[in-house]
């Protein structure tokens, strides 16, 4: 039997180098490769990304290099796999043929710091790995950081703080901290189409840089006039380390965005998912309370939903969890929040600034009209898991509270909603209740 592992023994674990070869199997000159630039490391093999995260799990490793398997259909959860292993202090890169480079950039997001293009660079590789190679360094190529003063780091201080803040916000106060730093009437930084100014607009820029991340450039940096006097060569080198560091925060920013997104959503339904809406509700009855507008919320599950699963398998269960999301998101607003509350149970935030209350409001009718449509869209949907000749008809049954009049709190907002369901349900299902009457919509 071949083993999964192919391992050259060495002396210290800190020092070693983990290969995922991966599509790259029958490259063995790969491995060679590393083994002859590292001779004082331990390079371990792993041909498959379940070993190689079992083996990155066993023990530390200072890089993991794992090639690119476009046959793989989830590569990203692969790589996030090996990170979470692995740890944050481990160096992750992917390596790739060019022609499956897209397919790189994207599993990145799944926690890789870096990719190489195959046949390895090796100049890039030391760098990638952090192999330092002194005789290669010339002291004098290395410019120390210039020095910040107290504001500027406080500024700094605040940049990293906003991290995951909106990106037109964090750009706006990285271009005054650069201000800030060269002492210029204006600075402006260009990413991906957003510009953000703070100070004067410089017609003719004085100095410009590139905003430089571990992927190359992300946006370009303009500085206008200095308030006194010219700029000098500190001035020049201190606006190319900012131009670095700004890069390299805003990679960070957007990685923090998406690793934030994915925390926030359901993975079946692509819908936000419990702990989105409870953070969601919150501010929304914030500023509920004090513009003085209702909520209504809506919690509804899928009658009789285990036996879908139990009849027609997981696979048509997941179907219709999802175009039971799609729907409500298709027929509701776009300020109106639609998550999956969990299993087949889910919540509709349905709001909107109508001015003061008013006694007696009807706010509820615009939700009862989405429901109806919504309903209306389930009995004449065809779903491909259920088959084409099924008796199956998919019903629903929810109950609705209502903010302020039925509770004040996100807490209490969803007991009294789910309060709601509960009598829907026991009374026949394919019904909606309202918290403080009757039943609205009854099954016919």
């Amino acid at each position: 039997m071949t083993s999964n592992l192919d391992i050259t023994e060495a002396h210290d674990h800190k020092d070693a180098v983990l290969v995922v070869t991966g599509s790259l199997n029958g490259d063995s000159g790969w491995v060679d490769q590393l083994r002859s630039r590292y001779p004082e490391w331990t390079v371990t093999k792993c041909h498959t990304y379940l070993s190689g995260i079992a083996e990155a799990a066993r023990k530390p490793f200072r890089a993991i290099l794992a090639g690119v398997d476009s046959s793989l259909p989830k590569l990203e959860c692969a790589v996030a796999g090996l990170r979470e292993a692995a740890g944050p202090e481990t160096r992750l890169l992917l390596c790739c043929t060019p022609e499956l480079e897209p397919l790189a950039r994207s599993a990145m997001a799944g926690g890789a710091d870096d990719y190489l293009l195959h046949p390895l660079n090796l100049d890039e590789l030391d760098t990638a790995v952090g192999y330092g190679r002194p005789s290669r360094w010339a002291p004098a190529t290395l410019t120390p950081a210039p020095a910040a003063s107290t504001e500027e780091l406080t500024l700094l201080a605040e940049v990293l703080v906003d991290l995951d803040t909106r990106p037109r916000v964090l750009i706006q106060k990285l271009a005054g901290l650069i201000r800030t730093a060269l002492s210029a009437r204006g600075a402006t930084i260009i990413v991906e189409g957003s510009v953000a100014t703070d100070g004067e607009v410089a017609s003719k820029p004085v100095l410009t840089a590139a905003l430089h991340g571990s992927e190359g450039v992300v946006g370009q940096l303009t500085i206008g006039r200095r308030v006194e006097g010219a700029y000098t060569p500190a001035d020049v080198d201190k606006l190319k380390h900012y131009a670095t560091l700004a890069g390299h925060i805003l990679q960070a920013a957007t990685k923090q965005r998406h690793w934030r997104r994915l925390a926030a959503t359901d993975e079946c339904s692509g819908l936000p998912n419990r702990r989105y809406l409870h953070e969601r509700l919150d501010d929304i009855l914030t500023q509920a309370g004090a513009e003085h507008f209702p909520v209504t919320l809506l919690l509804f599950d899928l009658d009789d939903f285990k036996s879908y699963n139990d009849r027609f398998g997981h696979d048509a269960g997941d179907e219709i969890i999802r175009v039971a999301g799609q729907l409500f998101c298709t027929h509701c607003r776009e300020q109106d929040v639609v998550a999956r509350y969990g299993g087949d149970e889910f919540a509709v935030v349905f709001w909107d600034a109508k001015g003061p209350r008013v006694a007696g409001s009807k706010h509820p009718d615009g939700a009862l009209s989405v429901l109806d449509r919504v309903r209306e869209a389930l009995r004449t949907h065809e779903f491909t898991k259920l088959g084409p000749s099924t008796d199956a008809r998919l019903t629903i049954s929810g109950g609705l509270a209502t903010y302020p009049w039925d509770a004040t709190t996100r807490t209490d907002l969803l007991k009294r909603a789910d309060e709601a369901l509960l009598s829907a349900k026991r009374a026949g299902k394919n019904r909606i209740y309202l918290i403080g009457s009757g039943a609205s919509g009854d099954a016919p």
